[in-house]
């Protein structure tokens, strides 16, 4: 293993949990989505609101990335604690990103309605 895998960095947890399916690398500073200053994080948050999500989904989306990092941060106390936060961070994202669909979904329902 190296050493990379023993103490992963943010990033490089981040881009794990990226490659497993959602990119949890948004993240903002308060609840109105400001700034981070962190180019590839706004970068991230940009790119949710480009697929269809409200300014309001992408803070939450921004907040689950955040705590995710703050958690990462902290010392190990169990060897499962990461893939369970990893996991329940997905489970989050995976609410996120079904509200665009189904927004759209209702927009259809409603436009064939008619």
């Amino acid at each position: 293993m190296s050493d990379e895998s023993l103490n992963p960095t943010r990033r490089a947890l981040l881009l794990a949990a990226g490659a497993a399916g959602l990119v949890p690398l948004a993240a903002a500073e308060d609840d109105k989505g400001a700034a981070t200053g962190d180019p590839e994080l706004e970068r991230d948050r940009e790119f949710v609101l480009g697929a269809g999500m409200t300014p309001a989904e992408a803070d939450c989306w921004a907040a689950a990335a955040k705590c995710a990092g703050f958690f990462f941060e902290l010392p190990e106390l169990h060897p499962m604690d990461r893939q369970e936060v990893a996991t329940a961070i997905h489970v989050v994202q995976n609410k996120l990103l079904s509200r665009v669909t189904y927004r759209k979904y209702l927009e259809l329902a409603k436009a064939a309605t008619k």
